[in-house]
């Protein structure tokens, strides 16, 4: 086998969300039809004691899976946060980012490196500076599913669950400066604040989407529907760079698979009280207007009401 590229030779593509939208299954099925790819899920995550732990070990060291994780000094979370609280500039955040992933770059021998954690929607916009040349898939989904989702999932994801006991801790309205919902924060409940996360995390992959050229958005609700030519569309997006197109292959069944493990229904929201649905539209309204969600938890059929990315 050939020696692996220098990783900023190499192709890559990035899969950032608010979570609870497909991307392991994403990943995983993009690697499965595009040749020459490699696609991993939350790479650098502590996977338990197993042998993929020990490999994760390998390609980043002890230091960054386990003490600096510990400490909130190294992976993607914590670097992210540090850039959005303000502990550190763009800079300083990429050459971190660059030198943790070095070696897991080098590792692999596929051109074509698919990063489907959906936290890089921290870096969303800015993912060029940090490797150049590398894409960015953003996916969205309607907040009610959304919210739905986590409630299903994991009920405590913005209520304080225990794993943000550590650091780098929770993202909090008045840890980014957000003054008006930081008065509010106290008072609010698990879908209020989820609501206010979805916000947070899509306005940024929006705005990230509209200033960098090698950046997409793609609806959750849209690509798995096998009616629409959405996930063909994005196999496309992924699969084409500048010094090379990777062959793919049919996509047959992959548009009707299950996209997630929550057992939330898509009707969960009309269970919500008055109150937390009002919520809901005043944190998210005016984004969901733009993405082109309606209150009746669909997608409109013509997509989003304006452009969200230059290829638009």
């Amino acid at each position: 086998m050939a020696r692996p590229a220098d990783p900023l030779t190499k192709n890559l593509v990035f899969i950032a969300s608010g979570g609870r939208t497909g991307t392991q299954f994403l990943g995983d099925m993009l690697a499965s039809v595009i040749d020459d790819c490699w696609s991993e899920h939350e790479a650098d995550m502590f996977a338990g004691f197993n042998r993929l732990s020990l490999q994760r070990v390998r390609d980043f060291g002890l230091w960054h899976m386990l003490v600096g994780r510990a400490l909130g000094q190294t992976g993607l979370r914590a670097i992210g946060t540090d850039y959005l609280t303000g502990r550190r500039e763009l800079n300083a955040c990429a050459a971190r980012l660059r030198a943790e992933r070095r070696d897991y770059h080098n590792r692999i021998a596929q051109s074509l490196i698919i990063d489907s954690y959906w936290r890089w929607w921290m870096f969303a916009g800015d993912v060029p500076a940090i490797f150049p040349g590398a894409k960015t898939v953003g996916i969205v989904r309607h907040p009610y599913s959304f919210i739905a989702s986590w409630l299903s999932h994991q009920a405590a994801h913005s209520g304080g669950h225990w794993t943000m006991a550590f650091p780098p801790g929770q993202l909090t309205p008045a840890r980014i400066g957000d003054e008006i919902w930081a008065r509010r924060w106290d008072s609010m409940g698990p879908v209020a604040r989820l609501a206010w996360e979805w916000r947070l995390i899509y306005q940024r992959i929006a705005n990230g989407t509209e200033r960098d050229s090698n950046a997409r958005i793609f609806f959750f609700e849209r690509i798995f529907d096998g009616e629409k030519d959405d996930m063909a569309e994005l196999v496309r997006f992924v699969s084409q760079h500048p010094d090379r197109t990777y062959r793919t292959t049919p996509l047959d069944g992959f548009t009707q698979q299950r996209r997630n493990s929550s057992s939330a229904s898509k009707d969960d929201w009309r269970r919500w009280s008055a109150a937390d649905l009002q919520m809901v539209q005043d944190q998210c309204g005016p984004l969901m207007d733009r993405f082109g969600y309606a209150a009746d938890g669909t997608l409109a059929e013509a997509g989003p009401a304006m452009p969200l990315d230059h290829a638009a």
